[in-house]
């Protein structure tokens, strides 16, 4: 391994692990103080650190190329999260960046359908496959469906889901999905270094994650969305 490797290789960890440490403080911290807005910053540095490391790093360990896609998912859904906080201001417009981001995250998850055909017909023709090729439908579903919410919302803004709140549920639900998506990713490549790995061990590591965290965004948005005052 070259000097170069070793440095993005490291890069990549230090950034996801800084990620997942950080990540947790503008959850817990109050919406819009400076503590959120600064560590919320510091995340998504991170995040773009880890996609683009990931980038590189493929190129030299093939097998990696599902956590590449994991990296793109997961930063796509924190840079959207960033970027529709500025439909809080009434005047704001998507702009060409927002639209080329959509469409590219179309087309990555385009790709990870494809690759997770040739998983299937890889199946039918030697009688194995491996969990990487089934899961591929599922996070090529879920980064498909959120780009191509993205792209309905930059052509017709009156379709926001939230309204006028859009700014505000669209950023909590992309940065909680990014986190999500990063620590599924830290604990699928990490569990399988347990001393007792069992496959089960492996699912719960791919579904665990989504499973609580889906259920906590979910109790976050019911619970601002009641008729109070959040201070919003």
């Amino acid at each position: 391994m070259n000097i170069l490797l070793k440095i993005t290789l490291i890069t990549h960890i230090a950034a996801g692990f800084l990620a997942l440490l950080v990540g947790i403080i503008p959850m817990v911290s109050k919406k819009g103080s400076r503590l959120h807005k600064q560590t919320g910053l510091v995340f998504y540095g991170c995040m773009a650190i880890v996609c683009l490391t990931a980038v590189y790093l493929v190129f030299f360990k093939p097998s990696s190329l599902f956590l590449l896609f994991i990296a793109i998912l997961s930063f796509y859904f924190c840079f959207s999260g960033r970027r529709i906080l500025r439909l809080k201001k009434a005047q704001s417009q998507f702009t060409v960046t927002d639209r080329l981001a959509a469409y590219l995250a179309l087309g990555a998850s385009l790709v990870m359908f494809g690759l997770g055909i040739q998983a299937v017909f890889g199946w039918l023709t030697t009688g194995s496959i491996s969990v990487f090729g089934m899961l591929y439908f599922f996070f090529a579903g879920l980064l498909f469906s959120n780009a191509w919410y993205d792209v309905t919302l930059i052509r017709n803004p009156e379709k926001a889901r939230y309204g006028k709140m859009e700014w505000f549920f669209g950023h909590i639900t992309r940065m909680c999905g990014s986190y999500i998506a990063t620590l599924t990713a830290f604990a699928v490549v990490n569990t399988r270094y347990l001393p007792d790995h069992h496959f089960m061990v492996d699912i719960a590591a791919w579904t665990l994650p989504g499973i609580i965290g889906g259920m906590l965004i979910g109790r976050t948005i019911r619970y601002y969305m009641q008729p109070r005052t959040h201070g919003l």
